[in-house]
């Protein structure tokens, strides 16, 4: 790749800001770990035929979908590299059930230099970055070495792309060879961005992990629960507006509460103290009949909860924060409401609407209308197992396309 003088003079920069954070990198907790691997300075892969980077938890089950979607008779070295130790504990626990021939390892840090020395060992035919991972450095050195890139998965926001194109410029630099895309959204910014008519529609492969519906039947004189899902933060105020209102019309009604970061439970405490409201802690030694709000202080207990609920909202929806994961409820037999910020799961398509698989509201007001409606008459859980099932089938794919873009590639 030639590049212009002031590419060139931006990436010794760029090389020169990397020497200045590294050392400070290495001093966070997050990034501590697997500091040699960052850095080179332990080298735990050799020549592959494909590289692909998972961030981070998400993209890695992704990139586990995908090396797990290659035709049987393709026998490929893949190298597969995140940046957080939870995505690197991940893929190592699903190494057993991987069927290529993988190595694992901690990203190295996209230091010009240290990227140079990465991509002379691996030496892959094709670099595959999952949803929107822009790394300057990696890619440049990949097209410096005449190699091939693709983009799987694709997503940006508009507001990515807002910022992204006042640099456009220097992202066309980096072009990829082939840019698959999620949503005709994601499909235009990518494509604009940087300029590569080569940009497909492929169906999410996060589809492809959804499996079937699980619904669990009620037992007979047990409570109606509500789910509060994810509750971030800056909505607090607005889902204690939302537990004030709904038990003054089902004041036997259990509301499960989960907060989106733990840290967070003690504030709800304080909430709720302040407002008259009885509640336990989920571990608290407490009876948890007598309380009309349980705190859930503890993770990995949403699944279960979802599928004892007769009504959900899904947090970081009523505070301008793209929304969290509302597909999990309806899996597990429940409809869930929002709030209007959803931006970050548009790739859903608009049929989670229109199929009543999720209702949303525009502000606090109608958020607390539809989840009275739906704890008023709850929805036949069958019917709905039988509309989510159909909904994920018809939206699986993705992996076998993607896969087959990559093969074609190499």
């Amino acid at each position: 790749m030639n590049q212009s003088l002031p590419i060139r003079l931006l990436f010794i920069g760029y090389q020169f800001l990397w020497l200045l954070l590294t050392p400070l990198l290495l001093c966070s907790p997050r990034l501590k770990e697997g500091g040699d691997e960052r850095t080179l300075k332990k080298i735990s892969f050799s020549k592959v035929d494909l590289w692909i980077h998972a961030a981070s938890v998400g993209e890695a089950y992704i990139a586990r979908q995908i090396v797990n979607n290659f035709p049987k008779e393709q026998k490929l070295d893949i190298l597969i590299t995140t940046n957080t130790s939870q995505g690197h504990e991940i893929l190592v626990k699903e190494m057993h059930s991987l069927q290529q021939n993988v190595q694992i390892a901690y990203m190295v840090f996209d230091s010009p230099s240290l990227v140079r020395k990465a991509v002379q060992i691996a030496d892959p035919k094709l670099l595959v970055l999952i949803e929107l991972e822009i790394w300057p450095a990696l890619m440049a050195e990949i097209k410096r070495q005449k190699k091939k890139i693709i983009i799987v998965n694709g997503r940006m926001t508009r507001k990515s792309f807002k910022g992204y194109t006042k640099a456009g410029f220097f992202f066309r630099t980096l072009q990829p060879d082939t840019i698959l895309a999620t949503c005709n959204e994601n499909k235009f910014h990518l494509e604009r961005l940087f300029r590569q008519e080569k940009t497909y529609l492929v169906p999410n492969i996060k589809f492809d992990l959804i499996h079937h519906c699980t619904i669990a039947q009620s037992a007979e004189g047990e409570r109606q629960s509500l789910v509060l899902a994810s509750i971030r933060k800056e909505e607090e105020a607005d889902v204690l507006f939302l537990i004030q209102r709904i038990l003054q019309t089902f004041p036997d009604l259990q509301i499960n509460l989960f907060p989106r970061h733990l840290h967070r439970v003690e504030q709800w405490q304080k909430l709720l103290t302040e407002s008259g409201i009885n509640h336990t802690l989920k571990t608290s030694e407490a009876s948890l009949d007598s309380s009309p709000v349980i705190i859930w202080d503890l993770f990995g207990q949403l699944t279960t909860a979802y599928q004892k609920a007769d009504a959900a909202f899904v947090g970081g929806s009523l505070a301008n924060l793209g929304g969290q994961n509302f597909i999990e409820a309806f899996m597990n037999g429940v409809i869930p409401v929002t709030g209007p910020s959803i931006s970050n799961f548009l790739w859903t398509g608009e049929e989670v609407l229109s199929d009543g698989l999720l209702k949303k509201g525009e502000n606090k007001e109608e958020v607390l209308d539809l989840l009275v409606q739906l704890l008023k008459n709850p929805p036949d859980k069958k019917a709905l197992q039988k509309k989510a099932d159909n909904y994920i089938r018809l939206k699986q794919g993705g992996s076998r396309k993607t896969c087959q873009y990559i093969v074609d590639l190499l």
